[in-house]
């Protein structure tokens, strides 16, 4: 995106709260996960095909799973203030962490309740009024317009 070349590396930031040291579960090798600053990884997968039309920078699950095994404990809070497809919440749920997110675009929230959902069979529900995701979305369809709706929920 934005340039000729698509580019083969990305760079990712791991940071900590306070004053505790970091988590290292590589040590180099030391826990048995020998890991360099280049990942190979299977291209990301939505919804079981590789579609870059549901979001141009998908990353592959089993890559942001294992950078979370890498500085994180079970239980531990994981931070991605661009959460894109939603696969940090994926890779969350599946390795015993608690994934706090943000999204701007709105389509990419809802693909990233979708996902969460079809992950967990659990549904999606909406704090301040206890309407689960599928209720909203019908009643924003309703509305003919999510600006409407966002003021009554």
């Amino acid at each position: 995106m934005g340039s000729m070349y698509r580019s083969q590396h990305e760079f990712v930031a791991v940071f900590k709260i306070g004053t505790a040291p970091h988590v290292n579960n590589i040590e180099l090798g030391r826990h048995g996960r020998n890991r360099t600053n280049v990942w190979q990884y299977p291209p990301a997968r939505i919804g079981g095909e590789t579609d870059l039309s549901l979001h141009p920078t998908a990353k592959p699950i089993a890559m942001v799973a294992d950078a979370i095994k890498d500085c994180s404990h079970r239980g531990d809070i994981i931070l991605d203030p661009f959460c894109g497809s939603g696969t940090t919440i994926i890779a969350a749920e599946n390795t015993g962490r608690c994934a706090y997110v943000m999204e701007l675009d709105p389509h990419y929230v809802d693909l990233i309740i979708r996902r969460w959902q079809a992950l967990t069979s659990e549904q999606a529900i909406l704090e301040k009024s206890g309407m689960t995701f599928d209720e909203v979305a019908a009643s924003r369809q309703s509305c003919g317009s999510d600006r409407e709706m966002n003021d009554d929920i």
